[in-house]
């Protein structure tokens, strides 16, 4: 049984997509920019929040002044608007007091700011992590290994013991990247071919069966 699991967050603890696609769409309009689907916001998450908002603006509006621009106000935003669709998947918080509850050291890594990462883990997850971190200045964003480095460091946690859960194929480098096995997990916002191109050395399509990978 795996003694420490860090796990992604958006769309592998959260389903977070609805939220984000209204603040992006949000910007969208201020702009007078398209606006797009849900699922088109899909393959923008997890590379960042600088990433998302380039990639949902048109690309005449990608410089680097008009995307730090973008960026402040889809944080504006999505500080108003980022609990309002957003919920655990299902078996996610029963999943998590099992695993708490055995002694399990869980924490969570996310490419998300890390001020939104924490009161989003407050909200949904309180006195349930040991650490929770989303991207901090001068700490590069996944798939560069040094967020976890930093992470296992914190926790004391041993890599051999360690395994990393995460929806994308980002996460999956990131995990092996850092040294540790990889379970990826198809209900987020990645197609599963994806997710087993990429190499996980798990892969989870339920709750129960990402268990049974964190007891083996």
């Amino acid at each position: 049984m795996y003694r420490t699991v860090i796990f992604d967050l958006d769309g592998t603890l959260l389903d977070t997509i609805s939220d984000l696609a209204a603040a992006g769409n949000a910007v969208c309009r201020e702009y007078g920019w398209p606006e797009h689907s849900v699922d088109a916001y899909k393959p923008m998450v997890g590379h960042g929040m600088l990433n998302l908002v380039s990639q949902f603006s048109p690309p005449e509006a990608r410089g680097d002044a008009q995307t730090a621009e973008t960026l402040r106000r889809f944080n504006v935003h999505y500080e108003l608007c980022k609990t309002d669709s957003t919920r655990a998947f299902p078996g996610i918080p029963e999943l998590l007091a099992r695993l708490r509850a055995d002694g399990v050291q869980m924490a969570v890594y996310s490419n998300k700011p890390h001020e939104f990462t924490q009161e989003l883990m407050a909200r949904f997850f309180p006195d349930t992590f040991a650490l929770v971190q989303g991207k901090k200045p001068g700490i590069p964003v996944k798939p560069d290994p040094a967020g976890l480095y930093g992470i296992l460091r914190a926790l004391g946690a041993d890599p051999s013991g360690t395994l990393f859960v995460g929806d994308s194929a980002t996460d999956i480098r990131t995990g092996h990247n850092a040294g540790l096995r990889v379970c990826a997990v198809t209900w987020g916002y990645r197609p599963r071919a994806s997710l087993l191109a990429a190499g996980p050395d798990d892969i989870a399509d339920t709750v129960p069966a990402l268990e049974t990978v964190i007891r083996r």
